[in-house]
């Protein structure tokens, strides 16, 4: 068989096509197709957000650890008024939210 009278016949042209035809339905229809790679594709993108969200507060973390290791007056002041200390003299107020 003569290569160049294969490379000019219509029918390789046509089973290439089919071929071609074919595994784009498959592609685009079949239950692993390009329906589930945007399904994956937006779940890799949720865990990616999700991630990078723990990496920011991990990151915030360390550096409220750095400073409590540092004994920082300032942190120390923070976190004590936040359980409920005042300093000698001071009085403390709280409010309930009205509903």
């Amino acid at each position: 068989m003569n290569t160049n009278w294969l490379l000019r016949s219509s029918t390789l042209y046509g089973a290439v096509g089919l071929s071609v035809a074919l595994s784009m339905t498959a592609l685009l229809f079949s239950q692993d197709g390009l329906p589930e790679l945007r399904r994956r594709q937006a779940e890799l993108d949720r865990a990616h957000a999700r991630l990078m969200d723990i990496n920011r507060r991990n990151h915030a973390l360390l550096e409220e650890v750095q400073r409590l290791a540092a004994k920082d007056p300032e942190l120390m002041e923070a976190l004590a008024r936040r359980q409920g200390y005042a300093r000698p003299g001071e009085t403390i107020y709280t409010f309930r939210n009205r509903k």
